[in-house]
C-alpha cells in the first residue's frame, strides 16, 4: 500500500499480506517501509457435542451456498456495487446500516453489531436482495470457519414451506434443519436442531416473503413478531411495495434493528463492472454500449440496467459471439426501458445452454439443448408452478399436472393387466401341483398384504406417500433402526417397544410355526410383522449432514422401490410358503407348491411398484414428454438450467432464480402504468377490492369469492345491536373426511383386480362403482342432519354453540381472533373457522376445541377463508382490536 502526498513521492510505504496461510515469506529486492503479515487464526475447535454439530452444519451450508454463488456468477469478476441505504419503510428507529454489495464484509460486521441482529432487506424486483443475503451468509460462515469468530450459523430458507397459521416458527426452523441435515452429531441422543434453535445459535435468513399470498404474508409477519422473542435474530427479505402495504394495514409489525433498501445501479458503475466482466477479445462490440451508459444515463438501456438482475441477463445474453450488445442502442426497436428488459428476458434461455466441458459429477458432457424447446419446457414448468401456487419446482409435484392425473387410473389399469399377463406366463412356465387355491387368490393376497405393510410404514412416520425424502442406506440396518426410532410419530414407549421387542416376537412366531405346523397362520403373521418392521426401518430418513438434492431424492426413491421388490415382497411370499408348508402336514399334500408363494411375491411387488411416488413420477415424466411438454432427460435438463443460473436449488427442490423470470416464462409479464424507467413490479398481484366490505383472503380458484351477508343465508337469523351480534339457526354439514381412506382403498382394489388377472370378470368391477357410491351416500346422509349453531359476539365475550357443545371466551382472556383451518383429532380438515388465541394463564376450554399452536376453535364456518361481511364487521368492532383479517 503506497500513500502519496501532494502528488509527489511516496511518504508512507506499507507491505501488507492478508488472509495468508504461508509458513515462510520471502521478500525479493528492497523492502521499503514496514511489512504487515496478517494470518487468520485457526477456527476454534468444537469442544462440546453441540459445538461439533454447529460446526458440521456451518460447513455443510458453506458448501451448499458456494455452489449457488458460483452458478449465479455472484463474484465473477466481483460482486456488483449495489448501494444499500437505510429505509424508513420498516419504521425501524435503530442503526442506519448501509453499504455496498461489493463490500459485504463491512455490512456483516454492522449486522453482528446490532442489538438483536434483526435486519430487513428491501428493494424492487431483481434489485439484488437474494444475492446480498447469499453473500452475507457466505461471509458469516467464512468468519466462523476460517477466522474462528463466535457468530451464529446463518440458515437461509424460503418462507414458502412455513405455514405460520399452523406451525410455530421455532418448530418449523428446527424441523427444516432436521429434515435437510438429519446426520448432524446427536446431543444427548437427540438431533441438535432444537437445541441450536432454543440457544439462539442460528440466524434465520428468510427469503420470498413477497412471493406468498397476501393472507400468508400477514400471518408470517405477525407470527415472527410474536414468536421470535427478545433475543431472536433474523434477516428478512421482501420487496418494498408488498412490505409497505403490510406495515400500513397490520398491527403486529416485526420490530427490526435496521432496514436497508437497494438503490438503482448507477450507469457509470454498471459500465465499469461490464468493462471488467467482458471478454477482452470482444471489447469492440461492448464499447458503444459502455459509452452510452457513461454519457447518457437517461437513455432506455441505462434505465433498464438499473438492477443486478438485468445486468446479469445482459452479461449472459451477450457473452458469446456473434451476439452484439450494441443492438440495444437502436431506439427504433428499444424505445423504452421495458422493451429492453423484455428483450433481455427473451435472450436468456437461448444463451444459457452453450456447450460446456464435462463436470466431475457427470459421466458425460452436458447436452446441447435446442433454445426454442428449452424455453417451451421452462414456460410449461413456470405455468404449472403458478397453477399450483408455489415457487418451488419439485419433481414429485409434476404428477399434479392435468395430463398425468387424468391418465393415472387408465395407466394403472393398463400396466396392471400387462403385469397379470406376464405373471400368468411366468407361473405357467413354473407349473404347479394342483393347489386348492388359485393363483389369482395368491396374487390378490399379496396385494392386500403389501397394502397393509405400506399402511404400517405411513402410520409410523405420518408421511404422505406423495412426498419423498432421502432414505437411510439399506445396508446399515442398525443405523436404520436408530433413525426409525428417533423419527417415529408414535410415543416414546411405543417406539421402544416396537424397535426392541419386534425381533423376539417375530422369531417366536416362526419357531412356533416350525414346532406346531397345524398353527398355519403363525407364519403369515410373522411375515407381515417382519415386513412391516423392515418397511419402517428402510423408510427412515438418511443420517447425512449435507442437504438433499433433487437427484438424491429421486435416487433414494428408486432404491426404496428396488428394496421393497427384492426384500419385503419375498418376505411376504416366504410367509405364504411357510403357511403352505404347514398345510403339507395338515392336509397331507405330497409336496409344497412353490408357485403359490411366487404368485404372492408378484402381487406384493406389483403393489409396491404401482403405488410408489417413483411410479407417479415415471407416469408424469413419460406422459408429459410424449406430448412435448418436457424433455425425456428432465433431471439432466434441470441440472443444466441450474448450472446456467436460471434455477436455484434448495432442500431437494428447484426455484427460478427470480420471480420476474418465472412470470415472464409463464407469459404473465406486462408493463405497468407509471414508475421510473417503465419498470414493472413483478411481485404478487395487488389485493383486489371486494364489494360490501367482505373479507376475501382465499387463494386459487376461490380467490375472488365474496360471500353475501349472513343475514341473507337460508336457515340463519342475525340480530345486530350496537354492542352485540347474534347468529342462530340450523345448518347442514357435508362430510368429506371419508374420501381419503375410500380413495386409497379404491386404488388398492384396482391393483388387485388387474394384477391378479380377474379384470375380465364383471363382479370385479362392482366395487369401482360401489365405493364412490358409498362415499356419495355418506355425504347425502350427512346432509340430512341439521345441526343447531349459535354465535354470540359482544364487547365482553365471544361464545358459540355447535350441536350440544358450547364454548365461551371472555375478551379479557383473548389475545387474538382470526380465521384458521379447523384442526380435528390431530388432522387438518378442509373447513375454516373462527379461532381465538387465549392469553397466557387464561382458563382453557375442553380439549375438543383445541387447534394448533395455541389457537382454540370458536365456530366452524366455510371451506374457504372468507367470512360474511356483516360478521367481519362485528368481529372488527366488538373484539377490541383483537381481530386479525
Amino acid at each position: 500500500m503506497v500513500e502519496f502526498e501532494d502528488g509527489h513521492g511516496p511518504t508512507n510505504i506499507r507491505n501488507v499480506v492478508t488472509d495468508s496461510t504461508v509458513h515462510y515469506l520471502v521478500q525479493i529486492g528492497v523492502l521499503n517501509g514496514e511489512l504487515h503479515l496478517t494470518v487468520p487464526p485457526r477456527a476454534v475447535a468444537a469442544e462440546t457435542p453441540l459445538g461439533l454439530a454447529e460446526e458440521r452444519l456451518a460447513r455443510s451450508l458453506l458448501y451448499q451456498w458456494r455452489a449457488e454463488a458460483d452458478a449465479w456468477d455472484m463474484a465473477d469478476p466481483e460482486p456488483l456495487a449495489v448501494r444499500w441505504v437505510h429505509s424508513r419503510t420498516a419504521l425501524a428507529p435503530g442503526a442506519e446500516l448501509g453499504g455496498r454489495g461489493d463490500r459485504v464484509g463491512t455490512m456483516a460486521e454492522a449486522l453482528l453489531g446490532l442489538d438483536h441482529r434483526r435486519l430487513l432487506i428491501l428493494g424492487g424486483a431483481g434489485a439484488g436482495k437474494t444475492t446480498l443475503a447469499v453473500l452475507l451468509t457466505l461471509e458469516l460462515l467464512a468468519r466462523r470457519l476460517t477466522r474462528g469468530e463466535d457468530v451464529p450459523v446463518p440458515v437461509m430458507l424460503s418462507l414458502e414451506s412455513w405455514d405460520a397459521e399452523r406451525v410455530n416458527f421455532h418448530d418449523w426452523l428446527a424441523g427444516r434443519i432436521t429434515e435437510e441435515h438429519p446426520g448432524l452429531p446427536r446431543v444427548d441422543g437427540l438431533h441438535p436442531a432444537r437445541r441450536l434453535v432454543s440457544e439462539r445459535r442460528l440466524l434465520p435468513v428468510l427469503d420470498s416473503l413477497d412471493e406468498l399470498p397476501e393472507h400468508r404474508r400477514t400471518a408470517v409477519l405477525g407470527a415472527l413478531g410474536r414468536q421470535l422473542g427478545q433475543e431472536g435474530g433474523v434477516v428478512l427479505i421482501c420487496r418494498t411495495e408488498p412490505y409497505r402495504e403490510l406495515v400500513a394495514t397490520q398491527r403486529d409489525v416485526l420490530r427490526v434493528d435496521s432496514a436497508i433498501e437497494a438503490l438503482p445501479l448507477a450507469p457509470g458503475d454498471v459500465a465499469s463492472y461490464l468493462h471488467r466482466a467482458r471478454q477482452p477479445s470482444r471489447a469492440a462490440q461492448w464499447a458503444p454500449l459502455l459509452a452510452e451508459l457513461r454519457t447518457a444515463p437517461g437513455s432506455p438501456v441505462s434505465r433498464a440496467l438499473s438492477t443486478p438482475l438485468m445486468v446479469w441477463l445482459l452479461r449472459r445474453g451477450y457473452e458469446q459471439a456473434p451476439a452484439d450488445p450494441g443492438e440495444l442502442l437502436d431506439r427504433g426497436r428499444f424505445a423504452t426501458a421495458w422493451q429492453v428488459e423484455q428483450h433481455l428476458l427473451d435472450r436468456i434461455v437461448p444463451a444459457s445452454f452453450p456447450p460446456l466441458p464435462p463436470a466431475p459429477d457427470r459421466l458425460h458432457p452436458p447436452r446441447r439443448w435446442e433454445p426454442d424447446r428449452a424455453r417451451a419446457w421452462l414456460s410449461f414448468l413456470a405455468r404449472l408452478m403458478d397453477r399450483q401456487e408455489t415457487a418451488e419446482l419439485a419433481w414429485w409435484r409434476l404428477f399434479g399436472a392435468p395430463l398425468p392425473r387424468a391418465l393415472a387410473a387408465p395407466a394403472l389399469i393398463v400396466v396392471g393387466i400387462a403385469l397379470s399377463v406376464l405373471i400368468d406366463l411366468g407361473l405357467g412356465a413354473v407349473g404347479g401341483s394342483g393347489h386348492p387355491f388359485g393363483f389369482g387368490t395368491a396374487v390378490g393376497l399379496g396385494v392386500a398384504l403389501a397394502g397393509l405393510v405400506r399402511t404400517a410404514g405411513q402410520g409410523w412416520f405420518g408421511d404422505e406417500t406423495s412426498t419423498p425424502r432421502r432414505r437411510v442406506n439399506p445396508l446399515r440396518f442398525a443405523g436404520a433402526l436408530r433413525s426409525a426410532g428417533r423419527n417415529g410419530r408414535l410415543g416414546r414407549a411405543w417406539r421402544l417397544t416396537v424397535v426392541i421387542g419386534g425381533p423376539p416376537v417375530i422369531l417366536a412366531l416362526v419357531v412356533l410355526q416350525l414346532l406346531a405346523p397345524a398353527a398355519e397362520g403363525l407364519a403369515l403373521v410373522a411375515a407381515v410383522l417382519l415386513s412391516a418392521y423392515l418397511m419402517v426401518a428402510l423408510a427412515a430418513p438418511s443420517d447425512t449432514v449435507d442437504a438433499a438434492t433433487p437427484d438424491a431424492l429421486l435416487r433414494s426413491e428408486r432404491t426404496s422401490v428396488l428394496v421393497t421388490l427384492l426384500v419385503l415382497a419375498p418376505l411376504l411370499a416366504a410367509g405364504i410358503g411357510l403357511m403352505d408348508w404347514s398345510r403339507t402336514h395338515l392336509y397331507r399334500y405330497s409336496q409344497v407348491d412353490w408357485s403359490y408363494p411366487l404368485a404372492t411375491w408378484c402381487g406384493a411387488g406389483a403393489t409396491f411398484l404401482l403405488l410408489s411416488p417413483w411410479s407417479r413420477w415415471l407416469l408424469a415424466r413419460c406422459s408429459l414428454a410424449l406430448v412435448g411438454r418436457l424433455p425425456w432427460p428432465l433431471m439432466t435438463f434441470l441440472r443444466d438450467a441450474h448450472r446456467a443460473g436460471l434455477l436455484q436449488r434448495t432442500a431437494g427442490t428447484y426455484r427460478f432464480r427470480n420471480l420476474r423470470l418465472q412470470q415472464h416464462l409463464a407469459a404473465k409479464a406486462g408493463p405497468r402504468s407509471g414508475g421510473s424507467g417503465g419498470q414493472r413490479a413483478a411481485g404478487v398481484p395487488a389485493p383486489r377490492a371486494t364489494p360490501d366490505g367482505a373479507t376475501t383472503v382465499a387463494t386459487g380458484p376461490l380467490a375472488d369469492l365474496t360471500l353475501p351477508p349472513a343475514s341473507t343465508w337460508r336457515g340463519l337469523t342475525v340480530r345486530r345491536d350496537p354492542d352485540s351480534y347474534l347468529l342462530t339457526g340450523r345448518v347442514r354439514a357435508v362430510m368429506l373426511a371419508h374420501w381419503g381412506p375410500l380413495g386409497a382403498l379404491l386404488g388398492l382394489h384396482l391393483v388387485r383386480i388387474t394384477v391378479s388377472g380377474t379384470w375380465d370378470r364383471l363382479d370385479s368391477w362392482k366395487p369401482i362403482v360401489g365405493v364412490p357410491a358409498l362415499g356419495l351416500l355418506v355425504m347425502l346422509i350427512s346432509l340430512l342432519r341439521r345441526r343447531h349453531i349459535e354465535l354470540h359476539i359482544t364487547d365482553t365475550f365471544i361464545a358459540a354453540r355447535t350441536g350440544r357443545h358450547r364454548c365461551r371466551y371472555e375478551w379479557r382472556d383473548v389475545d387474538e381472533v382470526a380465521v384458521r383451518r379447523v384442526h380435528l383429532r390431530g388432522r387438518d380438515t378442509p373447513v375454516h373457522g373462527i379461532h381465538v388465541r387465549p392469553r397466557t394463564g387464561a382458563p382453557l376450554p375442553p380439549a375438543r376445541w383445541r387447534g394448533r399452536d395455541g389457537w382454540y376453535l370458536v365456530q366452524p364456518m366455510n371451506v374457504v377463508r372468507t367470512l360474511p361481511p356483516d360478521l367481519t364487521e362485528a368481529l372488527a368492532e366488538l373484539s377490541g382490536g383483537r381481530w386479525r383479517p
